[in-house]
């Protein structure tokens, strides 16, 4: 079963201030979408930090002026937050913390630095798998 937001401010006490927080509701959310999911374990398969492909998008949710905020990523609090809801979202998939790494320069990212590289666990306990698979398209074969 794919994690849960409550999962993630169980996991997390320290993170409870969050739990009726929208915005940050919204990026657990966001992080948790198949297409987003699989980007993280792509990242994270290629030795890169799992928020590199999705930075960008993370840090939007920030950037509405016309909003203001309780938690901004100008608190390391909040960004150490967005990584444990990764790290929340990835265990399930058997993906563990491997290190501390900067997020490359390409990534967009303006107020992240760094993030945590996942590496796969087979010995993890998962309840969740990405399952990649080739399937041939039947066309209809055109008449001469």
């Amino acid at each position: 079963m794919l994690a849960t937001y409550e999962d993630f401010i169980k996991q997390n006490p320290n993170c409870k201030k969050y739990e009726t927080d929208d915005v940050m509701k919204n990026i657990f959310d966001f992080l948790s979408r198949e297409y987003v999911l699989t980007q993280l374990i792509d990242a994270s398969e290629a030795g890169r930090p799992a928020l590199a492909p999705v930075v960008e998008n993370v840090e939007h949710f920030f950037m509405d002026r016309t909003k203001e905020y309780i938690h901004t990523l100008d608190d390391n609090f909040t960004k150490q937050a967005v990584g444990l809801m990764i790290k929340t979202i990835l265990e399930p998939f058997g993906y563990v913390v491997w290190k501390q790494k900067d997020l490359p320069k390409k990534s967009g990212a303006i107020k992240f630095q760094t993030a945590s590289a996942y590496r796969f666990n087979p010995l993890a306990p998962r309840t969740m798998k990405v399952v990649k698979r080739i399937e041939e398209i039947d066309f209809p074969m055109a008449k001469a």
